[in-house]
C-alpha cells in the first residue's frame, strides 16, 4: 500500500475493489468528493497506482493497494496492510467482478463464481475486524441476478428465510459442478454464471445483514444499471457517473433500517 496521508478533514475511510477503471474508479471519485479518504485496489499494481494518480495528482485523499479478490493470500496481505495503516474502515465497496458473456462451461462458471461471489465474501470476512458500528458494506450486483433467473425449486431454496451461509455456499458449488458436467439446465440453473453469481451475492447480502445487525454494520446490494464500461459495452444507456451514483448512495447510507436490501438509484428492487 502506498503511504499517502489521510486528509485531516476526511469523513472516513472507504475501500473499493476493482477500482482502477470504470465503475470502481468513478465510485472512488465520488466518494472522495464526498470527503472520504479512498483506498483504490486492483490486481495490477501499475494500473491501480496510475489510476490513483489520475484521481488525485497530489496524492491528497487517496491511497492505493494491490488486491486480487480471487487470491486468498492477496486478501490476507491486504488485510495486514490495512491493520498496519488504518484504525478502522467506514465503507467497503465490493465492486471487482468478471462476466461470462458469450461463454458457458465449467471453467467459465468456476472463474465467475470465484470472483463475483467468493471474492466479495472472502474480502468482507477479512476486513470485518476493522469495521465498527455504522460501517457500510456495498455489494455491486446486477438485475441479471434477480431470482427470476432460477427455476421454481432453486428460487425457493435461495429465498428461504432459513438459508444459511453454508447452505448458500453449497448451492453455488453445486452450480459450478452442474456447469462442468452439463447438467445445469436439467437442475434448473440458467446458462449464465454471471446471473447465478449475482443471485448468490444478493443472498449473501441478506445473510450478512442479519449476521452483522447486532454490530450496527449496514450491508446492501446495488444494481448500478447498464453502464458503458468494458463489461457493459458502448451501447449501454448509462455513463459511469450515473452508475456510480447508485453505489455511492448505499456507501453513504446511515439508515440501519435499510440494511439487507437490493436497490437501484436508492429505490428498492425485487430479489
Amino acid at each position: 500500500m502506498n503511504k499517502n496521508k489521510q486528509h485531516k478533514n476526511s469523513k472516513g475511510i472507504a475501500i473499493v475493489t476493482g477500482a482502477n477503471k470504470g465503475l470502481g474508479l468513478e465510485t472512488c471519485r465520488q466518494l472522495k468528493e464526498s470527503g472520504m479518504h479512498v483506498i483504490l485496489t486492483g490486481r495490477d499494481e501499475a494500473k491501480v497506482k496510475e489510476a490513483a494518480g489520475r484521481l488525485s495528482p497530489g496524492g491528497t485523499g487517496v491511497s492505493w493497494a494491490v488486491l486480487d479478490v480471487q487470491d486468498t493470500a492477496s486478501i490476507s496481505r491486504f488485510a495486514g496492510e490495512v491493520l498496519e495503516r488504518w484504525k478502522g474502515i467506514d465503507v467497503l465497496v465490493n465492486n471487482a467482478g468478471v462476466s461470462d458473456f458469450g461463454r458457458f462451461d465449467g471453467t467459465a462458471a468456476e472463474r465467475t463464481i470465484e470472483t463475483n461471489f467468493f471474492g466479495p465474501m472472502h474480502v468482507t470476512d477479512a476486513l470485518l475486524p476493522f469495521m465498527h458500528e455504522g460501517s457500510r458494506i456495498v455489494m455491486v450486483s446486477s438485475a441479471m441476478g434477480q431470482l427470476s433467473c432460477l427455476s421454481g425449486d432453486l428460487r425457493r431454496r435461495f429465498e428461504s428465510p432459513g438459508l444459511t451461509r453454508d447452505g448458500l455456499v453449497d448451492l453455488m458449488r453445486s452450480f459450478v459442478r452442474s456447469a462442468g458436467d452439463g447438467t445445469s439446465a436439467r437442475n434448473g440453473w440458467p446458462s449464465s454464471a454471471y446471473s447465478v453469481s449475482k443471485a448468490g451475492l444478493n443472498m449473501l447480502t441478506r445473510i450478512l445483514a442479519k449476521e452483522l445487525s447486532p454490530k450496527g454494520i449496514i450491508v446492501n446490494s446495488v444494481h448500478p444499471g447498464w453502464v458503458r464500461t468494458d463489461m457493459g459495452g458502448q451501447s449501454a444507456p448509462l455513463d459511469v457517473k450515473a452508475g456510480a451514483k447508485s453505489i455511492v448512495w448505499a456507501a453513504l447510507l446511515r439508515d440501519r433500517g435499510r440494511s439487507g436490501g437490493f436497490s437501484h438509484d436508492g429505490k428498492p428492487m425485487q430479489w
